[in-house]
């Protein structure tokens, strides 16, 4: 079947701001990477309808015919990030219809398959749509237990200059009412339930008057955390199947975890926690600090994480200081030096969130995950161990047992850091390297719809904490 390409294209965050402001949709996944780092994705990702209507937009360019949507199926497979780029292909669908497919390097990100019914009229200014943008509202904070049952109605809006400038041929192709359908589907999904779109079936067979986009829970799935909604408006209805987004990992405070350490067992190091701000590094910069350890810990983005941690472990007289560490930025000697950091222990707990992916091998991912995990590593070992380092805590991951296809470009660059450890250790010899393959462990960075089985962390992290100081 014969594909054509309509349209390549790289978001970026501006397009971000100006679509959640048009839908109303202004989740924090999609509009603010300092809380995205800690959702499912670990960063923003493009507004599921912001691909569909683009696709949609894309492909009435190809045509001067007037219309409205008869039926619409939108399936969303795979994320899609600001700075990614990402390619429409048409093909034939069935019967009148078409299809519309998001790929990028070999990946398909969602399909799309629309049939639209050709309209004598050009399409007006419905007088049932709200043209001011919609007003803001906080995404709801909603859990299984809460979710069915759950109706209600949300007003659509259509602001005319923000829709034209962002979809000029869906603005003079098709009826403004059901634009603003698809765009109040995205404030649906992104701020009253915090769900992300899977697959929305929607048909222009609907019978509703009003100004509004009615929706109903049908069905929920709590193993699955799978909502079913029906929607109806007047110019569009059907169903959307969304996935009620998990909420971020809550690690224990150092008051819990002080009953497990033994009060100076870590006295003997000054460390360096790379990545304390939340996860496998905020765990260990607890233990350690609660084991009597002198800690300075780092962060990105998340200063306020920082501050957090940071405020925990002094509650009970711990020792820590947090200094900000872009990793893939730094000037690294003068980052120690301009921090008076001579530590004799480092903790490298630096990664992104890595997902599992299909399609064609992609050199950039291994390009910024050697980066992190080789490069900056052997770096900042090399200018720490001209102080005083001499023991490293560089955590590996049972995923080198198999080599998962699906992480492919993890494999190969955390393989390499294990290769630049024993090299490290050559070079250096009074240096020592501890790199344990780490299970699943629950973290923000293992987040996932799907309940998995992970270990907890604080309890797994001290038993290699003890080995590592025993070495």
């Amino acid at each position: 079947m014969s594909q054509t390409v309509l349209h390549q294209r790289v978001f970026v965050h501006e397009d971000q701001k100006r679509f959640a402001e048009v839908s109303g949709d202004n989740n924090p996944l999609h509009v603010d990477p300092i809380q995205a780092r800690r959702m499912l994705f670990g960063k923003p990702v493009v507004h599921g309808v912001h691909l569909l209507m683009w696709a949609l937009d894309s492909f009435l360019a190809t045509t001067t015919d007037n219309c409205r949507i008869r039926s619409l199926t939108a399936s969303f497979r795979k994320p899609v990030f600001p700075g990614e780029q990402v390619t429409i292909e048409s093909m034939p669908g069935t019967g009148n219809s078409v299809g519309l497919n998001i790929t990028s390097f070999g990946e398909t990100k969602a399909n799309f398959e629309v049939e639209f019914r050709k309209t004598q009229t050009i399409p007006s200014k419905s007088h049932s749509v709200n043209s001011e943008v919609p007003p803001p509202s906080e995404p709801g904070v909603l859990t299984g237990n809460n979710l069915p049952p759950r109706e209600g109605s949300l007003p659509l809006h259509l602001p005319q200059d923000e829709y034209r400038h962002l979809f000029p041929n869906l603005a003079h192709r098709i009826e403004s009412a059901q634009a603003s359908a698809l765009l109040s589907i995205s404030r649906l999904a992104g701020v009253v339930f915090r769900a992300i779109e899977y697959e929305i079936q929607l048909s222009d067979n609907s019978s509703a008057t009003g100004s509004n986009l009615d929706y109903w829970v049908t069905a929920f799935d709590d193993r699955m955390q799978r909502l079913s909604i029906a929607v109806e408006s007047p110019n569009l209805a059907g169903t959307m199947l969304a996935f009620v987004r998990p909420e971020p990992v809550t690690q224990p405070t150092c008051a819990e975890l002080d009953l497990l350490v033994r009060k100076y067992e870590f006295a003997d190091q000054d460390a360096l926690v790379v990545g304390a701000s939340r996860g496998l590094g905020e765990v260990a910069a607890k233990l350690l600090a609660s084991g009597g350890a002198t800690v300075t810990g780092t962060f990105n983005l998340g200063e306020d994480d920082a501050a957090r941690v940071g405020e925990d472990i002094k509650s009970v007289g711990g020792d820590i200081r947090f200094v900000h560490l872009d990793i893939t930025q730094a000037d690294l000697a003068g980052f120690i030096d301009d921090n008076s950091l001579e530590p004799t222990h480092l903790y490298y707990f630096c990664s992104p969130k890595v997902l599992d992916r299909t399609g064609a091998f992609s050199t950039e991912i291994l390009e910024e995950l050697f980066g992190i995990y080789v490069t900056h590593f052997i770096q900042l070992v090399d200018v720490l161990a001209r102080v005083h380092l001499n023991r490293a805590f560089y955590p590996s991951n049972v995923a080198l047992d198999d080599t998962p296809l699906s992480m492919r470009e993890y494999s190969i660059a955390k393989s390499a850091g294990e290769v630049a450890c024993i090299s490290l250790e050559k070079t250096y010899p009074d240096l020592r390297i501890y790199k344990p393959r780490l299970p699943r462990i629950s973290t923000d960075q293992t987040a996932s719809i799907l309940a998995a089985n992970s270990e907890d962390a604080p309890p797994l992290i001290l038993k290699h904490l003890q080995q590592f100081s025993s070495i």
